[in-house]
């Protein structure tokens, strides 16, 4: 089955071989599967949520909801699935629902969407005062210094993530962007907490179960 890690590791190695072979400092192999695997990784995703968004004629909402996730996820990070194809497909999944139900949202509350919008920043504070930045074993924060600074900008992201909404609905902003904005900054708030890395590791478990494609 292709596989990306495969695929990167063998573009490392041909591009580590390509180099001089007296050249100093020459990277290791390692070091650039993993750089290479990073990027097939985030153009296949990309790739696959804009085409399944345009299937569905959810691209808009899809799309923001993305980026609020993976910008968010920058500063406070998050869990992860054990394996690449699960985090894709859960995280496809996630999109999907967050888009529909930001339709809905904007339909039902349409015009609560600032109160909405500062109740959600004000949790995700409290949220990020305690567990932001949420480590993994395969990425972990030692440094103090790091965890400080990662916990200031998501401070600083969230304050400017609400300014830029309470600027989008009296600039009125289609309400369903906004309404999965904000959906997609609850998910990945509670994605933070334990409760949040437990779910998503059951949903990791049932996935590995229903597809053990490793």
């Amino acid at each position: 089955m292709l596989s990306i890690h495969h695929l990167a590791r063998d573009g490392a190695v041909y591009l580590v071989t390509r180099l001089p072979a007296g050249r100093n400092n020459k990277p290791e192999v390692e070091v650039v599967a993993f750089g290479l695997e990073v990027a097939l990784g985030g153009l296949l995703q990309l790739a696959v949520f804009i085409i399944v968004a345009w299937c569905l004629g959810l691209v808009p909402e899809m799309l923001v909801a993305l980026v609020t996730m993976a910008g968010y996820r920058l500063p406070a990070g998050g869990v992860h699935c054990s394996a690449y194809y699960r985090c894709l497909l859960l995280s496809l999944l996630t999109l999907i629902l967050l888009a529909l139900l930001g339709r809905e949202l904007a339909l039902a509350a349409g015009k609560y969407l600032p109160v909405l919008a500062l109740a959600v920043f004000v949790v995700n504070l409290v949220i990020a005062r305690k567990w932001a930045p949420a480590a993994v074993p395969a990425a972990p924060i030692i440094n103090p210094r790091r965890r400080s600074r990662l916990k200031q900008i998501a401070y600083l992201w969230l304050a400017g993530w609400l300014l830029v909404m309470l600027a989008g609905f009296y600039l009125q902003w289609p309400p369903s962007l906004l309404a999965s904005s904000l959906l997609a900054l609850v998910v990945q708030g509670l994605a933070l907490t334990p409760a949040g890395f437990a779910v998503i590791g059951r949903a990791d478990s049932l996935l590995k179960r229903l597809l053990p494609l490793g």
